[in-house]
């Protein structure tokens, strides 16, 4: 029974006091990067990015010209 309370307690204890550094701010040891990881873009979106302007460029162009040669209406 003792050996088992033993082993509880050295199982409970080490996260007991975890869990109170967390809970009262003792804990110095947090990563603060991941708020700045998540307004950083990668270069696959910057590419999306650019690739969505680029579409956009075009779907214009060709918007402006239409079928009839770039005059822009029927003359």
């Amino acid at each position: 029974m003792w050996f088992f309370l033993g082993l509880v307690g050295l199982l409970v204890v080490p996260l007991l006091y975890g869990f109170l550094r967390d809970a009262f701010g003792w804990n110095r040891n947090k990563f603060h990067g991941d708020e700045m990881n998540k307004q950083k873009r990668t270069s696959v979106e910057k590419r999306y990015d650019q690739a969505e302007i680029q579409k956009d460029k075009v779907r214009q162009h060709s918007r402006n010209q239409g079928n009839h040669g770039g005059f822009g209406g029927f003359h």
